[in-house]
């Protein structure tokens, strides 16, 4: 695509934020234009042409780099969401946990095993990344960034950013939060904000705070949530804010917030595959995630299928004999990011990416579901 030099100086005009790297790139494009023109002897721009001839090399820069800075970006958010870089795997362990009542509990954590990402193999799978740049808002005093996400009709996977100079305190999040119910919004946060869609649906979530990279100033946070409803077409991921006067235990329950909806993107959701054998199993799948109806094929009863508890194993097995074990409750495995029942939906994101196009079936405790 050629720019026109009105196009050209609407972008010159523009106030535009451009990162050190971009910066320095536009600097050393500048002195090499003053080399080309010393070297060009008696030849002498216009005005006119010199700004022109500058601005076509400004633009460039402007449009290259940032695609180029946030490629690599991608490559971060696809290791943060699926890699093994900022979670290592872990053996079965018993732990003591706060029980808020001013003592411990112990608890049994499954085993979780991780593996590594291949950026572009991440591409071929899922794409890019469903949004183009980032989105940024100032809450109060705290700056939440949301870098990149992907998403299908059932879950997201969103990797964001909340900074605060002096520590930052609207999220509580560590590796015991980590290992339990995710990060949390404290209590007396003015400003809070949550996931939703832009039609208002619902998502249960898990967050993960990357405590080897993150400081008290910065949060690196991974969100993984799954839908409370299935997307409709022309629904997306978007970001619900909340603006409180005070702590929201000192407010009636019934005081209605500021809030403000913010829409991440339009870009398309990972697609999904099916299986529908009627009585005999129905389940959807993703290279991300997946949802199964547990009153179909699986010998329970309604109330049963309606319990995540009674999901024992849950297995993928690939054309070429190996197998991705997602849960098993009595060897103590649990390689899914976040688990949510919805009625008698099991929905579950994986961590790591699946190439849907190698399964060759699911097991679903003693149920085997062929993919062909």
């Amino acid at each position: 695509m050629t720019l026109s030099e009105k196009q050209i100086e609407e972008i010159l005009g523009q106030d535009i934020q451009i990162s050190d790297t971009v910066n320095k790139r536009i600097n050393d494009t500048y002195k090499m234009l003053e080399t080309a023109q010393k070297k060009q002897r008696g030849a002498r721009l216009t005005g006119r042409r010199k700004r022109s001839y500058i601005a076509a090399a400004v633009a460039a820069c402007c449009l290259i780099i940032p695609t180029a800075v946030y490629a690599a970006a991608n490559s971060d958010f696809f290791d943060a969401m699926f890699g093994n870089t900022t979670k290592k795997s872990t053996q079965a362990v018993t732990k003591e946990f706060d029980n808020q009542k001013g003592g411990t509990t112990p608890v049994t954590l499954p085993s979780h095993e991780y593996v590594s990402v291949d950026p572009e193999t991440a591409k071929e799978l899922v794409g890019d990344g469903a949004m183009s740049e980032p989105v940024e808002k100032q809450l109060g005093d705290h700056t939440l960034r949301i870098e990149n996400m992907v998403y299908d009709k059932n879950s997201a996977f969103i990797y964001f950013t909340l900074e605060r100079e002096g520590g930052v305190t609207m999220l509580v999040g560590n590796e015991d939060t980590n290992e339990s119910k995710g990060a949390y919004l404290a209590d007396d946060a003015l400003w809070i904000f949550t996931f939703e869609t832009t039609e208002g649906t619902g998502y249960g979530e898990h967050i993960y705070v990357d405590t080897e990279k993150s400081t008290k100033d910065k949060f690196y946070c991974s969100a993984y949530l799954l839908s409370f409803e299935e997307l409709k077409e022309g629904e997306y991921p978007a970001l619900k804010i909340y603006k409180y006067p005070s702590p929201r235990a000192e407010l009636p329950d019934d005081y209605e917030a500021e809030e403000e909806t913010v829409s991440l993107t339009k870009g398309g959701a990972v697609p999904m595959k099916k299986i529908d054998m009627g009585d005999k199993g129905c389940f959807e799948y993703s290279p991300v995630s997946m949802a199964i109806d547990m009153s179909k094929g699986t010998g329970l009863s309604e109330t049963e299928a309606s319990d995540v508890d009674n999901l024992n194993h849950l297995e993928i097995k690939y054309k070429d004999g190996t197998s991705y074990v997602v849960f098993d409750t009595e060897d103590l495995v649990d390689n899914s990011s976040y688990t949510l029942g919805v009625g008698n939906l099991y929905k579950t994101t994986y961590n790591r990416l699946v190439d849907i196009n190698e399964i060759k079936e699911f097991v679903v405790n003693d149920m085997t579901f062929p993919v062909e």
